[in-house]
This record gives structure tokens, sequence and C-alpha cells, in this order.
């Protein structure tokens, strides 16, 4: 009876007790804490572990290798004796074969000799009469060519002496005093020129054959004015020239004439 009325006094007091839990309501900032704790926790325990494997392997993985030790051997050198030289077989005598018998001749029995035959007169037939030979004509012989003279080439003139430097300016000059006055009549001046009234000086070089043929011509000092330059090389290379003088050289020559281009100069 003790018993029971301890059992129930016990389940009053449960059930008293039990309504004071719902009297409190339960706090949402507790449980968001405890989550927070447990985070901290957990990324803790995680650093502790990554902390714990880095050093395992700097202490037990990359240890230094410790230098090996080199060995020295010592190694003598010695000279070994000559081999002894090897003894020269014994020469082998062969035994010499015995000689072979020669063959036994071998008697053949010659059959008697036949009779002789009777002798035979031959009479030798009568010889015909050959009839003379012809007389050969000796034919003459053709007389010998006589050979003809052959032709002396006429001996080869000496080469004319070579000019000095002075015969060939004395030369050249002489070729440029016929050319000018050609040069001149060909000399065509501008109108500008005649209206201006005005004139300039220009040097032409050109290059002319031995057949007076002119190659090329250039103006190589020049006029301030370039009707005078261009009126210059026109005339040069109109020009129709006479060829070299006998004792000139056989070359194209290059020659360099002033030429005076103006109001006053003649057509």
């Amino acid at each position: 009876m003790k018993m029971v009325s301890t059992a129930r006094r016990d389940t009053q007091t449960m059930v008293s007790i039990a309504p004071s839990y719902a009297e409190f309501p339960q706090d949402p900032d507790a449980s968001s804490r405890r989550f927070g704790v447990a985070l901290l926790a957990a990324i803790f325990a995680e650093i502790l572990l990554v902390g714990g494997l880095v050093w395992f392997e700097e202490r037990h993985v990359h240890r230094p290798i410790p230098p090996q030790r080199k060995e020295v051997m010592a190694v003598q050198l010695v000279t070994l004796p000559p081999p002894p030289k090897p003894i020269p077989p014994k020469p082998v005598v062969k035994p010499t074969p015995p000689k072979p018998l020669p063959p036994k001749p071998a008697i053949h029995h010659a059959p008697p000799p036949p009779p002789a035959p009777h002798p035979k007169m031959v009479v030798p037939p009568r010889p015909v009469p050959t009839p003379p030979a012809p007389p050969v004509k000796a034919t003459p012989r053709p007389p010998k060519p006589v050979p003809l003279p052959k032709p002396v080439a006429p001996p080869t003139p000496p080469p004319p002496p070579a000019l000095t430097a002075a015969e060939k300016a004395n030369l050249m000059s002489q070729y440029v005093a016929t050319l000018r006055p050609i040069i001149q009549s060909q000399l065509r001046v501008p109108a500008e020129l005649r209206a201006m009234g005005m004139s300039g000086t220009a040097t032409v070089e050109f290059e002319v054959s031995p057949s007076g043929r002119v190659i090329w011509a250039r103006v190589i000092k020049r006029s301030p004015l370039g009707a005078v330059n261009r009126a210059a090389l026109a005339a040069i290379k109109r020009g129709n020239f006479p060829p070299f003088l006998k004792k000139m050289p056989k070359k194209n020559t290059i020659f360099e004439i002033p030429l005076e281009v103006g109001a006053d100069a003649n057509d």
C-alpha cells in the first residue's frame, strides 16, 4: 500500500511539473547560437586536422637525404710478367707415297709390208706450142707538173707614229673649230628670250662617233634661264657633224663646248 501511494504521489508531481515547461516558450536566438558554436567548433577541428597533416608531412616526408659517402678504393698497378712464348708444334712428317710402277710397253706386231707394185711407164703428152706473146708497148709517163710560184703578200705598212699630246690637242681644236659654225647655225633662240631681251650661256658635253654622229649630249654647266639650257642642248642634238680629221684617233670622242643663247644670237 505504501508503494502504491508513493507511485501516485510521484505521478501527481510529474503531472504538476509538466505544465511548468509549457509556460516558458523556446528562444530562437539560442538555437542560432548553438548552430554558430557548432560551426566554429567544426572549423577549428578542420584547421587542427589540416595543420597536423602539414606538420606530419614536413616532419616525416621531407627529410633531407644524407649525402652518400664516397668510398675510395686504393688501386695498385702490378706489372705482370710476359707470358711464356708458345712452343711451336713439331712438324708432322708425312710418309712419302711409293712411286707408281711404269706401265709395261705394249708390244704391237707390225704387219708385213705389202709387195711393191710393178712400176708403170707413163708417156708424157706432146707439148702444145704456145704462140708468142704480143709486145707490150711502153706508155710514156706524163710530165711532172711544174709548181706555180706562190704569190708574195705585199709587206704590211708600218703603223703610223703615235701622236703626241700637243698634236692631239691641235687636231681636237681644229675639229671643234669646224663644229662651232654648224652648231651656231642650228641654234634656235626661244621667243621668250627675244621678248625680254635676255641671254645666257650653257656648257654642253656630248660624244661624237668617228663618222660625225652625235651619240649623247647633256648640259654640265647650266644657266639660270631654263630656256637657254634647252636651246643649247637642242642645237647639239640637231647637229649633223662632219667625220673626224684624217689623223684623229678613230674612236668615240667627248667634246665640251660653251654656247651663248640670247636675243643677239643669229638664227
